[in-house]
C-alpha cells in the first residue's frame, strides 16, 4: 500500500516525479541511498533554517565548556555520544552546542545527564534540526542550564 503524505497543489507534477525518482533509487540501490539523497539535497536548507533562529555557526575550538565561559583545557571538551558536533553563537557568544548522533543508548543518556549536571548544562533531544541526515540522526541541543525555560 502506498501512502500519499501530501495533498492538493503540493502534489505537483514535479513532486510526483521526485517521489518516483526516490522510489526508483530505493528499489535499485537501497532505502539508505534514498534517505542519503534526500539529506544531501536538503542539508543546506535545514541548516539555514536553524541558523535563522538568530544563531550563527561558531568557529574556533569546538569545546562545550565555551558555553559556560570557560577556557578549553583540551579535557572534557565533548559530551558523551557526541557526533557531528557544531557550536552555535548568539550575539557573538556561544549559545548552543549541537550534536547530531545516530542514536543515544541508555548508557549514553545516563552519561549525558551526568556530564551536563557536572558542567552546569542541560540537553534537550529533538528531531529538529537534524540537517546533517534528516531521518537518520537526532539533534541534542546543549545549553547553559539557566538558558532553558522552567519545566
Amino acid at each position: 500500500m502506498r501512502r500519499e503524505l501530501t495533498t492538493g497543489s503540493e502534489r505537483s507534477p514535479l513532486y510526483l516525479r521526485v517521489v518516483a525518482m526516490i522510489r526508483t533509487l530505493a528499489e535499485a540501490q537501497c532505502e539508505d541511498s534514498a534517505s542519503r539523497a534526500y539529506a544531501e539535497a536538503t542539508v543546506d536548507l535545514h541548516e539555514a533554517a536553524f541558523a535563522d533562529q538568530v544563531l550563527k555557526r561558531g568557529r574556533g575550538r569546538l569545546c562545550v565548556k565555551r558555553l559556560v565561559g570557560k577556557q578549553c583545557n583540551l579535557k572534557g571538551c565533548t559530551p558523551p555520544a557526541d557526533d557531528h558536533d557544531t557550536l552555535w553563537l548568539k550575539k557573538g557568544k556561544p549559545d548552543t552546542y549541537l550534536m547530531q548522533p545516530y542514536q543515544l543508548t541508555w548508557k549514553d543518556m545516563k552519561n549525558l545527564v551526568v556530564f551536563c549536571e557536572k558542567n552546569g548544562l542541560r540537553a534537550d533531544v529533538t528531531p529538529w534540526p537534524s540537517f546533517l541526515f534528516p531521518g537518520g540522526v537526532i539533534s541534542v541541543h546543549i545549553r547553559r542550564d539557566k538558558e532553558f525555560p522552567d519545566d
